[in-house]
């Protein structure tokens, strides 16, 4: 008599064992794909100065800073134009797009702090503290 368990344990076996092999034998022939990304909008630019950043053996924050977001400026930017829904030409998207990145990019407000405190051993030492905050356009913003 056939049992549907029995059937279970002898036909899905070898058929599991085939798809494996037989993806294993496509990944052979098939090429990896290095750059799947097809657009060509994204025209902003790293600062020459900038571009050490990721091989630098100690940069400054504010340089580690600027360069990611210069970064992902490059990253974002087709998307950012495919995904404008206004029907506009694609050069007056791009222009959007990279003035409203040009927008986002300096500080809308900073902000300096400095306070006395009191060590528990009696010295005095000036605490200096930042706050930076971008994009003003919606509240509360972002900084740090």
């Amino acid at each position: 008599m056939l049992h549907l368990k029995n059937l279970a344990k002898t036909v899905v076996p070898p058929l599991k064992n085939s798809i494996q092999n037989e993806g294993v034998n496509i990944l052979r022939i098939t090429p990896a794909a290095v750059n799947v990304c097809c657009r060509t909008y994204a025209s902003h630019e790293i600062p020459d100065r900038l571009k050490d950043i990721p091989t630098s053996a100690n940069p400054r924050f504010f340089d580690m800073v600027e360069y990611f977001f210069h970064r992902a400026c490059q990253v974002i930017e087709d998307k950012l134009v495919e995904d404008m829904k206004s029907r506009v030409t694609i050069e007056e998207k791009k222009k959007k797009v990279a003035g409203i990145l040009k927008l986002m990019q300096p500080c809308d407000h900073i902000i300096e702090i400095q306070f006395p405190l009191r060590r528990d051993s009696g010295d005095y030492e000036m605490i200096l503290g930042y706050r930076a905050q971008h994009s003003s356009h919606r509240t509360p913003t972002k900084g740090g």
